[in-house]
């Protein structure tokens, strides 16, 4: 709880959230637990759930952690493929929205399942899921315990190579997937649903969003490999990861207007004579700056970018995707037809919470704090986490989405809060400024549990903290702007700190372990 009207109604969206699209059912690898997108998607999506860990970890157990990304694994296709979602039901139950359904199991219960092939980041998406997990509970026996008879890192394995060998363009060294509004699954090309699978009239593109989830992906891999002991199958992901890299900010940075582009035609044509080389797109941008693939100083642009932007293009908050959006009728889709309309410069905090938390991270504290009220403040008005907003911020589509709800939980936790915990150790960085707060925060799959009491004032910051977590850590207070640190008292003795300097931002940084502790810093004015 901080005080602030608009951040402590949005604590209790999220969970509340979480809980509305909380889902168990029987699946081939037995019991699943996982969470629905939302009210109007009963399936459990692949890419929304991989992005769930940073909220699920601090409100349920094991389980709903890792069985629902097992039960999608152990229905990989056999060139290693994986399905977008997997829903209880035949697949005449979804033929409306997917017309390619297809019935994956049968017993315990019908399941069925489809891919968005306008998308290529489903196996991205896995790994990062299982790192993700992985990070938590550093459950070694879990990379190597069989799905349906094989190890899951050997799937992940075989799943990220399917989608390097499917999608690879080697002349560019970056990925092709369809023509969309950035992360989103709708090409141009079709007015029906025909428009989330890729075919002859769909453009190709070599994209910003997919390309960096994949270098991300392959970074994770490697890690994965690396504590599996499997280190020839760790150095050539990390060596893929790296030439990605690369050829995203070869080919896609832009200098002069300071962001990436959004994507280039895999066959050097314009997208249907609209250029979009000056359509900021916040997710792949936001991503590129949480995943360090931008440089400090690019970083910077691009958040100074995005806010002017999205200022200039009269949007409420920092989470609208494309500024400027496309214009009237380059979709055909229904949804997609109007400007600011859904995936074609909607709202969506899905995109926007993990912008914050790469602002929060790369030294621009005071900017992602004001912008996440802005968004806590839209959410508490219209009731809930919708799927996606207007301009002007009235929640549209599903009015409890569970991507909405992870991403500002990742926002809130590890941004604004500054929880960095994990199976390696806990990293405390409160980024509250002149807001106090008391922060109780508990993990259910490990038990491990994270106090704290921020008592901010004009001329000192207080912390009492306390974590069940073994060993040693780092305490890092973020200082106000034109302060630095003075006298330090620990438990009432004196005590020196190191200084630390991300971005805009300066910490006071103090080596300590986990017992209770009383942090008391006085302030005095930078000279």
């Amino acid at each position: 709880m901080t005080g602030d009207p608009a951040f402590d109604a949005l604590g209790r969206l999220m969970p509340a959230t979480l809980a509305a699209n909380h889902r168990v059912l029987q699946g081939a690898t037995g019991r699943v637990e996982a969470f629905a997108a939302g009210a109007a998607y009963p399936q459990v999506w692949l890419r929304d759930s991989a992005t769930l860990l940073p909220l699920v970890r601090y409100h349920y157990g094991r389980d709903a952690l890792d069985s629902w990304l097992e039960e999608h694994l152990a229905h990989q296709q056999e060139n290693g493929e994986l399905f977008d979602w997997f829903a209880p039901g035949g697949p005449e139950r979804f033929r409306a929205d997917a017309p390619h359904a297809r019935l994956v199991a049968q017993a315990p219960q019908a399941l069925s399942a489809d891919r968005n092939t306008t998308e290529c980041d489903q196996e991205s998406s896995a790994v990062l899921a299982a790192a993700g997990v992985f990070a938590v509970t550093g459950d070694r026996a879990w990379l190597s315990g069989g799905v349906r008879g094989r190890p899951l890192l050997a799937r992940l394995d075989a799943a990220l190579e399917a989608a390097r060998a499917r999608h690879l363009d080697a002349r560019h060294g970056l990925l092709v997937s369809a023509l969309t509004a950035d992360w989103g699954d709708v090409s141009p090309a079709h007015p029906d649903q025909r428009a989330i699978y890729l075919d002859e009239a769909t453009p190709r593109v070599l994209g910003l969003y997919a390309n960096v989830l994949f270098a991300r992906a392959a970074v994770e891999l490697a890690s994965l490999h690396e504590a599996a002991g499997e280190a020839s199958r760790a150095a050539r992901w990390r060596a893929v990861a790296a030439d990605t890299r690369a050829a995203i900010v070869r080919r896609l940075w832009q200098p002069r207007r300071g962001f990436f582009r959004m994507h280039l035609r895999a066959d050097g044509a314009p997208a249907r004579g609209v250029g979009s080389d000056d359509v900021f797109a916040l997710g792949g941008n936001g991503l590129a700056a949480l995943y360090g693939i931008a440089s400090d100083a690019q970083a910077g642009r691009i958040f100074a970018e995005a806010e002017a932007r999205r200022r200039r293009q009269g949007v409420s908050t920092i989470s609208g995707v494309l500024l400027p959006p496309f214009p009237a009728g380059f979709f055909l889709h229904p949804m997609m037809r109007a400007p600011f309309e859904y995936q074609n410069g909607g709202q969506w905090d899905w995109l926007g919470g993990r912008f914050l938390l790469a602002q929060f991270r790369r030294g621009g504290a005071a900017r992602a704090r004001a912008q996440l009220r802005e968004v806590a403040a839209r959410a508490a008005a219209s009731g809930g986490l919708h799927e996606w907003a207007t301009r002007d911020g009235r929640g549209m589509g599903s009015p409890t989405y569970s991507g909405s709800a992870g991403a500002l939980g990742a926002a809130v936790y590890e941004g604004l809060f500054g929880i960095e915990l994990g199976h390696g150790g806990l990293t405390l960085s409160p980024r509250l400024a002149s807001l106090g707060a008391r922060v109780r925060a508990h993990e259910p799959a490990t038990g491990r549990r994270v106090s704290f009491d921020f008592e901010p004032s004009a001329d000192r910051l207080r912390l009492r903290y306390e974590a069940s977590v073994p060993g040693r850590g780092s305490v890092r207070l973020l200082l106000p702007p034109g302060a630095e640190a003075g006298e330090a008292m620990l438990d009432g003795a004196p005590q020196a700190l190191e200084a630390e300097s991300v971005g805009e931002d300066r910490y006071a940084v103090l080596e300590t372990d986990w017992s209770a502790h009383t942090l008391e810093v006085r302030l005095r004015r930078r000279r």
